[in-house]
């Protein structure tokens, strides 16, 4: 029987052999495709494309070097974009063991590697994050072109403004494209034909920030979870935008007052306009009391005949999250300028 059934087998193979080819391929393309999709979701960057708020992922040989590089955003007046660039510095040098740690040589026209000053790398490195930062907040483009113009040059960003002002992998290449065929650059290594630059540079900087790990308030917010978390949410919008005078709109803009006006909105929670009306509608409250979701007063920031003059989104662990004249983004209440102007805490009633 075994004999008989075996040779009906064949005969059936041999006579329906296109219909099971046609089937077997259909399936290898079914599980290439299944393969395909788990690796591209294991791919997946952990992080907002276009946000740099967060905590670097990244390991002690990177992590060490966080006091450098804060020491040298905080003289740019760029403290809030740490993390951001030790995420940065990451993807720059994985784990090789050079000193070049922000891969500033060739940025000045040296070899790779030329530079083995830590200091000097990181001086070179936030200098460069900060003018291509300037650039696109100028030019209006999203905070991943940013990103992809540390490793393109500033030249990207005018690039993305023209076409529409919002980075994608599809212009990344595209500009890519153009520079190689200008600079008559080839390769054969997985980025050809784009030979220029790395056009998967945003999505290998981002997976190296956790936007999860920023306190979001929670259940110690006096606002409440839902409330700060939608707070923070629509905040995160608008980091890096610049600071202008009497905004109060996504259309024109924010200053300190329109800004926590603005988002607190989101939450259902009215506030006054001034800066010195919303200081006047809250509970005053020790330091030591406030909490994520309390707001931060100062005086003396420019001359008014107003008392308060600035105010902020209390995020806790000596955090602001503001609207002042570096721009929107998180800010340390014990920088030394915002200590000589402190009023004090106060809470929203609900």
């Amino acid at each position: 029987m075994s004999a008989i059934a075996a040779v009906k087998g064949t005969v059936f193979v041999l006579r329906n052999w296109k219909s099971l080819t046609i089937a077997g391929v259909l399936i290898l393309i079914l599980m290439a495709g299944l393969l395909l999709g788990a690796n591209m979701s294991q791919q997946q960057p952990a992080g907002d494309l276009n946000s740099p708020l967060g905590v670097a992922k990244v390991p002690q040989h990177i992590s060490k070097w966080k006091e450098l590089v804060l020491e040298y955003t905080t003289k740019q007046g760029i403290p809030e974009y740490t993390d951001f660039l030790l995420a940065l510095m990451y993807q720059e040098i994985g784990n090789s063991q050079t000193l070049d740690i922000m891969q500033s040589s060739e940025s000045v026209g040296l070899p790779p590697n030329a530079i083995q000053d830590p200091a000097i790398s990181v001086d070179l490195g936030v200098r460069h994050f900060k003018t291509v930062l300037e650039k696109g907040q100028e030019a209006g483009v999203d905070f991943a072109a940013i990103v992809q113009s540390y490793n393109f040059g500033s030249g990207y960003i005018q690039f993305v403004a023209s076409n529409g002002g919002a980075h994608t992998v599809e212009l990344a290449q595209k500009f890519s494209l153009k520079q190689a065929g200008k600079l008559n650059w080839s390769c054969s290594d997985w980025r050809a034909p784009f030979c220029y630059g790395d056009y998967t540079y945003v999505q290998k900087v981002m997976k190296n920030l956790d936007p999860s790990a920023i306190s979001t308030g929670g259940d110690v917010s006096p606002l409440g979870k839902a409330a700060f978390e939608t707070i923070m949410s629509e905040a995160k919008k608008y980091v890096g935008w610049p600071y202008v005078w009497a905004g109060a709109h996504p259309d024109t803009g924010f200053d300190c007052s329109g800004f926590t006006q603005w988002t607190y909105a989101k939450a259902g929670i009215k506030l006054p306009r001034t800066a010195q009306e919303q200081y006047d509608v809250s509970s005053k409250i020790p330091p030591g009391e406030a909490r994520p979701g309390d707001l931060v007063f100062y005086t003396g920031t420019y001359e008014t005949d107003k008392y308060i003059t600035h105010i902020g989104i209390y995020m806790g662990k000596g955090k602001m999250f503001d609207s002042n004249g570096s721009g929107i983004g998180i800010h340390d209440i014990s920088d030394p300028y915002w200590k000589s102007h402190l009023v004090g805490f106060g809470r929203i009633a609900l």
